[in-house]
C-alpha cells in the first residue's frame, strides 16, 4: 500500500473514531504512528506536537499536517490534513439534523456526558505521555506547574503561556550554552 495513502487512512481512522478534539486524539496518534506502525520516532512526534500546539488552529489538524509534511512534503501535509478533517465533516453533515431534533433527549444527553468523561480521560493520558520527557527537567517541571496554576486561577489566552514558555526555554538554553 502506498505510504501516503496509508497515512491518509490512519488519520481518517483517528478523525472518525476520536471525540473531544486534538488533545483526546494525541494518545491515538502516538500509538498509531510511533508504537504500532513505527512510522515516526516518538521524539520526532513530540516535536511535531509541540510545534502544532504553538500554531494557530486545531491541534489534530496541525499534527496531521506536520506529520504529512515531514514524511511526504506539501502533498503529504494536504493528504494527512484531509484524512483527519474529512470524517468530522461527513459526520456533522450526516448527523446535524438528527442531533438538533433530539438534543433534549435524556439518552442523548447521557451519551454525551459519557463521551465527555472519556475525552477528559484521554486528555489526561496525553498529558501523562507528554510529561515523561520533561520529568527530569526541573525548569520544565517549574514551567508546567506555574502554567497549570496560572491557567486555573487566571483566564488568559493560551498563546500567552506558549510565548512565555518559549521565551523562558530560550533564555535557559542560552545560559546553558554560554557556560
Amino acid at each position: 500500500m502506498n505510504g501516503l495513502f496509508k497515512l491518509f487512512l490512519i488519520f481518517f481512522k483517528i478523525g472518525a473514531f476520536t471525540f473531544g478534539g486534538g488533545y483526546a486524539m494525541l494518545p491515538i496518534i502516538y500509538r498509531e504512528l510511533c508504537e504500532e506502525r513505527d512510522i515516526i520516532p516518538q521524539a520526532e512526534m513530540e516535536e511535531i506536537v509541540v510545534l502544532s500546539q504553538a500554531m494557530p488552529g486545531a491541534l489534530a489538524v496541525n499534527c496531521a499536517t506536520q506529520t504529512g509534511y515531514k514524511l511526504y512534503g506539501k502533498l503529504g501535509a494536504v493528504v494527512c490534513a484531509l484524512g483527519v478533517v474529512l470524517p468530522s465533516y461527513l459526520i456533522i453533515v450526516c448527523l446535524a439534523g438528527v442531533l438538533l431534533k433530539y438534543n433534549d433527549n435524556h439518552y442523548v444527553i447521557g451519551a454525551f456526558n459519557g463521551i465527555r468523561a472519556v475525552v477528559v480521560g484521554m486528555i489526561l493520558a496525553a498529558a501523562v505521555k507528554m510529561l515523561k520527557p520533561i520529568a527530569k527537567d526541573k525548569i520544565g517541571i517549574a514551567i508546567m506547574l506555574a502554567t497549570v496554576i496560572a491557567a486555573v486561577i487566571i483566564d488568559i489566552n493560551p498563546i500567552f503561556f506558549i510565548i512565555v514558555g518559549g521565551i523562558i526555554g530560550y533564555i535557559v538554553a542560552s545560559r546553558e550554552e554560554s557556560k
